[in-house]
């Protein structure tokens, strides 16, 4: 039943107790603010009429001037949890204030300014706490957990409102309206508790891999002027957030005034209590069952659509025939699609918001963008609400909400590359290195095998050399060679590598178009081969760009099966590990080329920074990336990609034969290193007498003499080494300053260790029993050519914790 239940909902196991925990926030702000709301209404409509609304709407900047001037110190000055405290204070000091003055026996004239001020304290909540709680709410998911959790958290909150209206509506009779003020100073009383809780179970995600600096206030309202300035998505969502509240305020007016007459104050009471529920019932199950289904399947920038086009039919329907029903879809235009899809998908738009100023934007966005397209709807009502009816103010609604559905579809276009530009401002630069090419020396027709044999060479000079005879020989033959080679050298010699073939011309297109789906050659080299023949002939290489993607993505799922195959195994052996260890590292680097390939054919923003934002530890960095790729990408393509992407649950383990055939599978792998980890691993698993001919299929003539070697060796061949590649691997791994890097390059240092040491500057390495030695200028060279290494050998000497 449980895995039922996380399967509707899309909730990871894991996921519960801290949904359960945010939810619970949620639930209860929102069940006080659905009481407070629910009376302080039927209060205003029946003490000061719906005529005043014209007023409130033209007052609500000025408490929101305030609000945000406060609470946007406070968020500089103070953590969130302190604002969050602060606010929970307000809380219960207003609903005992409420309760107080509501209750006292004021004169005539200070009757109608208590119930102005009661109706602008609930319009302050009413954006403040939604604006507070997913302010805070944000800084603990990423925009892919927040895509499936927020529609969630969002029904928490529809249900607390759901159930602080129901309060209103059931007891409105019984309980005076200034009795639910009281109420709604106890639940923020009991809130306090939940907020401590969550920030000792929590830990807050930052922003970027960037630790954020201590600013003041100004240095922030600075920063937001240039947001305006530089960011046209940061406008053009503000554009859209006002015309939006011009709208809802519109609606306000319209149904308030046909909801008011001929009811009294509990009647009122009973009336907006019963349809705030109705309306948050709608939101619950929107907010359950709908909205994340309709982000994963539209997406973000066409969920922005749903609004404008609600809004335009509500108006629609109560301009054609000025009816009670044309005010009730007015009402749940606002309370019920605004609520639960709007605001929702207002939360993920944000993302795109310059990561560097996205919380002070949105605190001034919806403190004072929106408050004062209230003053513009109340000036406008306060001036013509008198002199037109409410067909005509239905037909100013229809023309806004065309208006609207303009802005959001030009908002649509912008999302993509606002999204790229967030990712780029929260990483560091990665430029290439660039330097000019030496000048070649010697006869540029030496022999081509002798040229490879100087890129392996640890002398830049002599691989500068290597590259400028690569660029005048143009041998078309050499091709493959090349490409495996230039495959461990460093980004700027590959870089160069790459330059000296497109020198080539025309006449290397069918070499690359060949090397570029051949998975015998490295990921490295074939990336190569993409971006020299993308240089060359672009037309060619986007007509094979679909094929190319789906066929590597095809060759994840058996690896992804081999290794959770594997890892199920209750007694492991040293190759099975390693077998499961490199199956989920061609997985990544599969996915990394796919990326790359779709970068290069211009559905993707830069490759160099989606690949570090995916590899970063920060998982608001990391799903910034994710979504980066959903807008860039068919929907087929990129649940493939997702599914490479998230975290897998762990596998089961299946019968000895299923796991030998899989085995056996790989013994055709085009991979040495692969083919002979799977034949080690059979030999751990089959008795001695079965090995032979299992083994059989791995003796291709295509193999290299290193992988016969190991073959040799597994089979007990006489003359054989004693210990395989697999086994110096494994002790290579041991080093903390090698063990974290990749299993090719464990692999490259493997091949280098020598029965003897050759030099001063040597380890020792521990095989088995059997010592072997290790040249540190190697592992240095190998070190300033794979950025793996590098950083492995960095984090072994540093304590530090990294996110990248």
């Amino acid at each position: 039943m449980g895995g039922f239940v996380n399967r509707l909902l899309r909730v990871a196991p894991g996921e519960w107790p801290k949904l359960a925990q945010f939810g619970l926030l949620g639930f209860l702000l929102q069940m006080g603010l659905g009481i407070g709301f629910s009376a302080g209404d039927a209060a205003f409509l029946a003490h000061a009429g719906a005529d005043r609304l014209a007023l409130i709407f033209m007052m609500t900047p000025a408490i929101m001037l305030l609000y945000t001037a406060t609470f946007s110190y406070l968020m500089v000055r103070f953590s969130a949890d302190r604002v969050i405290d602060a606010t929970l204070a307000l809380l219960v000091v207003g609903g005992l204030s409420s309760y107080v003055v509501l209750g006292l026996d004021l004169p005539p004239q200070w009757e109608l300014p208590v119930y102005i001020g009661l109706k602008l304290y609930l319009a302050m909540w009413y954006i403040a706490l939604y604006t507070q709680f997913w302010n805070y709410t944000d800084s603990y998911f990423a925009i892919q957990d927040g895509k499936r959790i927020f529609p969630l958290l969002a029904a928490a909150t529809a249900l607390g409102m759901t159930f602080g209206s129901l309060i209103v509506s059931q007891f409105a009779g019984t309980v005076s309206l200034r009795g639910f003020f009281l109420l709604w100073s106890g639940i923020a009383a009991i809130t306090f508790p939940v907020a401590l809780m969550l920030r000792r179970r929590w830990t807050r995600i930052a922003d970027s891999d960037v630790e954020a600096v201590d600013e003041g206030v100004g240095k922030q309202i600075g920063a937001v002027v240039g947001t305006f300035r530089t960011s046209r998505y940061t406008f053009v969502l503000t554009m859209i957030l006002f015309i939006t509240l011009l709208m809802t305020n519109l609606a306000e007016f319209q149904y308030s005034n046909m909801f008011e007459k001929g009811r009294s104050e509990a009647e009122l009471a009973s009336l907006l209590g019963s349809l705030y529920a109705a309306a948050n019932i709608f939101n619950v199950i929107i907010c359950l069952f709908v909205f994340n289904r309709l982000v994963a399947r539209i997406g973000v920038r066409n969920v922005a659509l749903i609004m404008p086009l609600t809004y335009f039919a509500a108006f629609g329907f109560l301009f054609v025939t000025g009816s009670f029903e044309g005010a009730l879809a007015a009402f749940f235009a606002y309370h019920g699609v605004l609520t639960s899809i709007e605001y929702n998908n207002q939360n993920l738009l944000f993302n795109a918001v310059p990561a560097e100023t996205k919380r002070p934007v949105r605190t001034i966005v919806e403190g004072m963008a929106e408050p004062l397209a209230s003053f513009v709807a109340g000036g406008f009502l306060l001036v013509y609400a008198q002199r037109t009816d409410i067909r005509d103010l239905s037909g100013l609604g229809v023309i806004l909400g065309l208006v609207l559905l303009v802005v959001v579809v030009t908002l649509r276009q912008l999302y993509p590359a606002a999204m790229a530009r967030n990712m780029r401002a929260m990483l560091l630069d990665f430029g290439r290195r660039q330097r000019p090419a030496p000048a070649p020396r010697g006869d540029a027709a030496a022999d081509t095998d002798v040229l490879l044999e100087q890129l392996r060479s640890q002398d830049p000079t002599a691989r500068a050399e290597a590259i400028a005879l690569i660029r005048e020989g143009r041998d078309l033959e050499a091709l493959p060679k090349i490409l495996d080679r230039a495959s461990w050298l460093s980004p700027a010699d590959r870089h160069d590598v790459e330059a000296a073939i497109t020198g080539w011309g025309d006449t290397a297109i069918p070499r690359l178009v060949a090397a570029l789906p051949d998975p015998t050659f490295r990921y490295r080299g074939r990336a190569m081969a993409a971006r020299a023949l993308a240089h060359l002939s672009y037309p060619l290489f986007t007509s094979q760009l679909d094929t190319l993607v789906r066929a590597e993505l095809d060759r994840a799922e058996p690896r992804f099966a081999l290794a959770e195959a594997v890892e199920a195994m209750p007694d492991p052996t040293r190759a099975t590990r390693l077998l499961a260890r490199l199956q989920r590292q061609l997985i990544g680097k599969g996915t990394d080329f796919v990326i790359e390939l779709l970068a290069l054919g211009g559905r993707l923003p830069d490759f160099d920074l989606l690949i570090v934002s995916l590899h970063s530890k920060n998982p608001k960095v990391r799903g910034n990336a994710i979504e980066a790729i959903e807008n860039g990408v068919d929907r087929t393509t990129f649940g493939l990609l997702k599914g490479l992407l998230d975290p897998r649950p762990a596998g089961i383990a299946i019968d000895g034969d299923r796991l030998l055939a899989m085995l056996e599978q790989r013994l055709a792998s085009p991979d040495p290193l692969e083919l002979v980890t799977a034949a080690q691993a059979i030999r751990d698993l089959v008795p001695a007498h079965e090995l032979g001919p299992r083994l059989r299929a791995a003796l291709r003539p295509d193999l290299y003499l290193l992988e016969r070697a190991d073959i040799a060796t597994l089979l007990g061949l006489p003359g054989s080494a004693p210990r395989t590649m697999v086994d110096k691997i494994d002790a290579i791994a041991a080093f903390p300053e090698f063990g974290s890097a990749s299993i090719d390059v464990q692999a490259r240092l493997a091949i280098k260790l020598r029965d003897t040491p050759a030099g001063g500057n040597v380890r020792a390495v521990d095989v088995d029993g059997v010592t072997m030695w290790l040249s540190n200028a190697y592992a240095l060279d190998l070190a300033a050519r794979n950025v793996d290494l590098a950083l492995a050998m960095y984090r072994a000497s540093d304590e530090r914790a990294y996110a990248a």
